[in-house]
Order: C-alpha cells, then sequence, then structure tokens
C-alpha cells in the first residue's frame, strides 16, 4: 500500500510540472492586432510579421491585421510595395495602429532635350536615352555597340566584325537617296559634331568609307546618350536635325569628393561558325566528274588543279589559314574627378587595343585624353565650361574582307 502512494505522489509532481513548463510557453505568446492606414484611409494588403519570424499577417480591406508574437521585446514590421517599411517595438502593447506615411518616390529620369532638359513624363518629344550603367555593363570599344537594341525606331548595324568597323545608322528609317541624307546630327557636350571623316578604308570595313565621330570617344567617359526621334524632338536643330539627333553627354566630376578610378578588361574571341567545305579528294572526285559528264576527255592546260600541275595530295584548310587566329582585346582607364561648392574637374585616359582573326600582326589601337572643368561664381551668375577631348587611332588592319574574295570566287 505505501509503494501504491509513492508512485501516485510522483505521478502528482510530473504532472504539475508539465502544467508549470506550458503556462510559461503560453505567456511568451502574444496576439496583437491593429489597423494600418494612411491619410485616415485603410490600407489593404500591408504584410505584418515579427522580425525574425516566417509567420506573417496581410491587412484585409478595412485595413485590420491579426499576428501572433513572441519574447519580450518583439519588433513588427510593416511593409507595402508603394510604402516605406515601418518597424515598431512592442513592449507590452497588444494593440497597435500605425499610418505608413508618403508613398515611396519614383526616381525621376531627366532627359536631354538639345538645350534644355525635361522630365520623361512630362516629354512630349519621342526621345531614347541610354544610361552610363547601361553602357559600363558591356564591355564595348564604341558606345553604338552598347545601345544596339535598347531603341525602338533606331536601326544600328555594324558592318563588319573587323576591329575599328563603322557602325550605319538609320532613325525611323531612311529618309534620301542620297547617303549623306540619312546621317544624323550629332551633339557631343552642346558642340555639334561632323556626322562623318573621310577614310582610305574601304566600305567593306567602315560604311561608306568613313569613320563615325563616335569612334573616338571612350564609352567610360559618356555620362548618357539620347537620341531624338520625332520632329517634336528636333525642331530646335531646325533642318540638321531632319535625320534625328544623337546627343551624348561625357561624365562630370562631383562636388564634395575626390576619385580616383581604374576600369581593365580583357577578352578573347575566334570565329563562331565556319563553313564546311570540301577536302581535297572529295574536290577532285567532283571535278572528274563534272569533266566526265561533259565528255571532255583531254585536260584542258589550264587546268592546274585538275591536270598534276598542283599537288593533289596536299589539303589546305583555307578558314583556318585566313580567320583561324584567336583576337583578343583589351581596355584600361584611368580618371580622376573631384570638385567643390563651386567648381568640378575630370581627367580621363583611356587605351583600347585590339587584334583580329585574320593572319600577320593586324591591330587597332585608341588612346583618348578627355578633360573637363566647370566653375560657378557663388552668387550663380556666371557659369565657365571647359570641355576637350583627344582620340589617337591607329589602324592597319586590312582594308577589305579577305574571306569574301576567297569564298565567293
Amino acid at each position: 500500500m505505501k509503494k501504491n502512494f509513492c508512485s501516485l505522489s510522483h505521478l502528482q509532481l510530473a504532472f504539475g510540472f508539465t502544467l508549470l513548463v506550458s503556462g510559461v510557453a503560453i505567456g511568451q505568446m502574444r496576439t496583437i492586432t491593429g489597423t494600418v492606414s494612411e491619410n485616415n484611409q485603410p490600407v489593404k494588403g500591408v504584410s505584418v510579421f515579427q522580425e525574425g519570424s516566417e509567420e506573417v499577417a496581410v491587412t484585409n480591406a478595412a485595413g485590420v491585421y491579426r499576428v501572433q508574437v513572441s519574447g519580450e521585446k518583439p519588433v513588427i514590421i510593416y511593409r507595402h510595395p508603394d510604402y516605406p517599411e515601418r518597424k515598431i517595438t512592442l513592449g507590452s502593447r497588444i494593440n497597435v495602429n500605425i499610418s505608413l506615411g508618403k508613398e515611396k518616390e519614383i526616381e525621376e529620369v531627366v532627359l536631354n532635350a538639345g538645350y534644355y532638359k525635361v522630365k520623361d513624363k512630362e516629354r512630349t518629344g519621342s526621345i531614347a536615352k541610354v544610361s552610363s550603367k547601361d553602357i559600363e555593363n558591356q564591355p564595348v570599344i564604341n558606345v553604338l555597340s552598347a545601345a544596339q537594341g535598347r531603341m525602338s525606331g533606331v536601326s544600328i548595324t555594324q558592318n563588319s566584325g573587323v576591329p575599328g568597323g563603322g557602325f550605319d545608322i538609320q532613325i525611323r528609317g531612311k529618309n534620301s537617296i542620297r547617303r549623306e541624307g540619312n546621317e544624323p546630327l550629332y551633339i557631343i557636350d552642346g558642340v555639334p559634331i561632323l556626322s562623318e571623316t573621310p577614310s582610305l578604308y574601304s566600305a567593306a570595313i567602315l560604311p561608306y568609307a568613313t569613320i563615325n565621330p563616335l569612334n573616338s570617344i571612350n564609352p567610360n567617359d559618356i555620362e548618357s546618350f539620347e537620341v531624338l526621334k520625332d520632329a517634336d524632338a528636333t525642331a530646335i536643330y531646325g533642318s540638321r536635325g531632319a535625320n534625328g539627333v544623337i546627343i551624348v553627354t561625357t561624365k562630370k566630376g562631383r562636388k564634395g569628393r575626390t576619385d580616383f578610378k581604374i576600369n581593365t578588361s580583357y577578352s578573347l574571341s575566334t570565329v563562331a561558325n565556319r563553313l564546311k567545305l570540301l577536302n581535297t579528294d572529295e574536290y577532285i572526285k567532283i571535278r572528274k566528274e563534272a569533266f566526265q559528264n561533259d565528255g571532255i576527255s583531254t585536260i584542258p592546260a589550264a587546268a592546274y588543279d585538275f591536270n598534276g600541275v598542283w599537288d593533289q595530295t596536299r589539303n589546305t584548310d583555307w578558314q583556318k589559314e585566313l580567320i583561324g587566329n584567336t583576337a583578343d582585346a583589351s581596355v584600361v582607364q584611368l580618371s580622376l574627378s573631384g570638385g567643390s561648392e563651386n567648381t568640378s574637374y575630370l581627367i580621363s585616359y583611356g587605351h583600347n587595343e585590339q587584334t583580329t582573326v585574320f593572319p600577320a600582326d593586324f591591330r587597332y589601337k585608341t588612346n583618348n585624353l578627355t578633360g573637363n572643368f566647370s566653375y560657378r561664381t557663388p552668387d550663380k551668375k556666371l557659369e565657365v565650361n571647359l570641355s576637350n577631348t583627344f582620340s589617337f587611332q591607329s589602324n592597319n588592319v586590312l582594308n577589305d574582307d579577305l574571306t569574301k574574295e576567297k569564298f565567293n570566287s
């Protein structure tokens, strides 16, 4: 009888301990309720959750939420895509009503419309823009390569894959049967630039045997690249802007800080797709069948490839000989910029070098030196801007496409 009494006492102690633990756990959990509003109007779809917890509650149409929290000093987070995030330390409260505040401000996109600037939402003309962030993400030698396919109504075609090759630009189609009548107007830092510079290279490498002015500008020096496409946007340039206007703005120094930047990249490239050609045995076989089909029994004296004058056991892969090299490209740029309350400056040097897949040491080099200085008087009545760009281009690549001549013959 005594043994049974002791067992009952142990059972009662264990049951009491279980109730104590459960009571402590329940005491740590709390249910928080409240409403979320803005300008006295309920906000629907606000995610409400405790920091570090996976349990999320969402406000209903009346802005009401109900969420469970635990801990001594829980922190509740209120999150909505259209409002800034809010964090509230509860303390001992179980009911929390909050107002989310002002909506998130959408970043304004400012476009350069020529002699003035306009916000994207307020513009009336057709203007397309490529920013420096888009350009920096692509290791290209010419900014036009970064702008390809990014603008509707703007056709940018590279005439050749040869280093230093030019680009043919058409804004909203052809406007003239003359090639000069389709060239857009270039404005670089507010200064009109000739659309084309004559070159000794043939049209197979450079469109119309001319050099595009953007070949002389390092893409890393460009802050924005904008194209004015319609009559409204180009009206201020008159007839010169009839084929569209390309506005290039280079980077400037920022006040209050001095920056020194180094950008470098190195890449290798080969011909991706090659033609499937006959070897020597297959070629000789076709030649034999051709003579037999024509009923020719005496081989002509001029048929050197078939009458034994040329070695019929030799097999030369002309694609490997003409375009079989591995081309490399290296880019190095150094820039120093800074400024104060009334002045700013920037000095930049860029060196680009490219080889070709052709035989021999064909190479394209560019060296660009850019500098600009800006000063504004303290009363903001006078502003002086100086900008200079020096470009040195050395191109000894082939002035024609050998593969076109060889494979078409």
